[in-house]
């Protein structure tokens, strides 16, 4: 049985996860980066309280966006190498369902949809391939 489907919402996926995590790096967390700078007007130390308090939010966009990059690279990989035609899939499904779920958190919703779409798609195409396979043992 086909698992092309799976792959091609995995690998949109991925994509999706990818594009926001590079804007998440290179576009958000700059423009708070910068958003700092126009703090001149106060005080010493209120500019130092200021600066570490942006300088926590770029630091924390910063791992955001690459969080979403380095799970977007894994579910790629993962994709590539595990999802094939005929085969029984398991434990990918399950670890997309807790993907799903921390996303969730996250509010990823576009990504929780494409995660859990797959996941049911890919346990629910299961049950005909052990059919097949027990019709073939019996033969």
């Amino acid at each position: 049985m086909s698992r092309s489907f799976e792959r091609k919402m995995m690998y949109t996926a991925s994509v999706w996860q990818m594009v926001t995590g590079l804007i998440t790096v290179f576009y958000y967390s700059f423009y708070i980066k910068s958003q700092a700078s126009g703090a001149g007007h106060l005080s010493p130390i209120e500019s130092m309280g200021v600066q570490s308090l942006f300088d926590n939010l770029y630091t924390f966009s910063i791992t955001y966006g690459l969080f979403f990059v380095v799970v977007s690279s894994v579910n790629f990989i993962f994709t590539l190498r595990l999802v094939k035609d005929d085969t029984l899939q398991y434990k990918l499904p399950i670890f997309w369902i807790a993907l799903a779920v921390i996303l969730f958190f996250l509010s990823d919703f576009i990504s929780v949809m494409l995660f859990l779409a797959a996941a049911v798609i890919a346990l629910a195409k299961n049950r005909p391939l052990k059919q097949k396979r027990l019709a073939r043992t019996k033969k």
